[in-house]
């Protein structure tokens, strides 16, 4: 089904989408200065309406902290205006649904947001926050691509069952690596293995007393808090999975190259995809030689959101332009 949509209300989407992608990298960087207690009640902060605030005193951790929530809100505010505008279009009531489920994935982002505060940072529910904003920022992409002209004025191609589901398996492992991303920044496991590219001074890791007592000594000198045996392990894991996402992205380009090649909106989108990884990659390594600096350590978040993000977008341009004949 063809629909074409407000300009204004396009043009709403799209901003959201980058303001989500804003408020991820703002999020990182609460995370990458460890500041995120500096405000520490909510929803309040220091006992002030959140608006009310005066900006002289967000100096700090604060700055990071309070500017976070004033973002978040305002983009909660865009995603409630967007979905009450999309409610009283003539458009599909399957995107009038998902943007109802876009407002209530925000209003769930913000309780786990509250909740990590009140609860000191737990690490299960710091992590389920930051999941939960990489599936809010999917959840925007597609809002956004569906109200798009690009959707409206393109014709279903018809591309094969491979590429489908090669593409779905692309965004699955994409989105898997983020979450152990997550859960390698939120059990401080980033530093966890401090060189590259061998692990613990081997190629091949074994996990053995030895090589974890390696990895505390050279931690030690670096000032840095001691690991543990696991938290070596979910680091490792990560890096595993870096090296899983390139070799499949690798894979499914080499082998739909042909079909890409035709099409210049997917091969501009495979180029992205191919750029952004490579930045992913430098960013992830440089995170590590550089003792986890804390700009580079979020611009590897974001750049990570990023990647999902043009992932989505390529799974949306491969498959059919009505959901229901997706699993045909």
């Amino acid at each position: 089904m063809k629909y074409q949509s407000n300009t204004w209300l396009r043009r709403l989407s799209k901003l959201t989408v980058i303001s989500t992608l804003f408020l991820i990298f703002v999020g990182a960087l609460v995370k990458s200065h460890e500041v995120g207690l500096s405000v520490p009640d909510w929803p309040t902060t220091y006992g002030k309406q959140m608006f009310s605030f005066p900006l002289s005193d967000m100096v700090g951790g604060i700055f990071y902290e309070h500017g976070h929530r004033m973002l978040a809100t305002i983009i909660g505010f865009f995603t409630l205006l967007q979905a009450i505008w999309i409610s009283f279009s003539d458009l599909p009531f399957w995107l009038k649904r998902l943007g109802f489920i876009a407002l209530a994935t925000v209003i769930l982002q913000g309780m786990f947001g509250g909740i990590t505060v009140l609860f000191y940072l737990p690490p299960a529910v710091s992590m389920i926050h930051g999941v939960l904003a990489q599936t809010f920022f999917i959840i925007t992409i597609i809002i956004a691509y569906s109200l798009s002209n690009e959707r409206y004025k393109r014709e279903d191609m018809g591309y094969n069952e491979n590429i489908r589901k090669g593409s779905l398996l692309l965004i699955s492992f994409v989105y898997i690596q983020l979450i152990l991303g997550a859960l390698m920044r939120h059990t401080a496991s980033g530093l966890a293995i401090p060189d590259f590219p061998t692990m613990g001074g081997l190629w091949f890791p074994t996990f053995s007393e030895s090589m974890i007592n390696n990895i505390n000594v050279e931690l030690f000198d670096m000032d840095w808090e001691l690991v543990s045996k696991t938290q070596v392990v979910i680091h490792f894991i990560h890096r595993l999975g870096a090296l899983i996402v390139s070799a499949f992205i690798g894979y499914f380009f080499f082998k739909n190259k042909l079909v890409i090649k035709k099409n210049k909106t997917l091969n501009r989108t495979k180029w992205s995809i191919i750029l952004i990884l490579v930045i992913q990659v430098s960013l992830g390594v440089l995170t590590i030689l550089s003792e986890k600096e804390p700009f580079i350590a979020s611009f590897h978040v974001v750049n990570g959101a990023a990647l999902l993000g043009i992932s989505i977008l390529l799974v949306l341009r491969v498959h059919p332009l009505e959901f229901s004949k997706w699993i045909k």
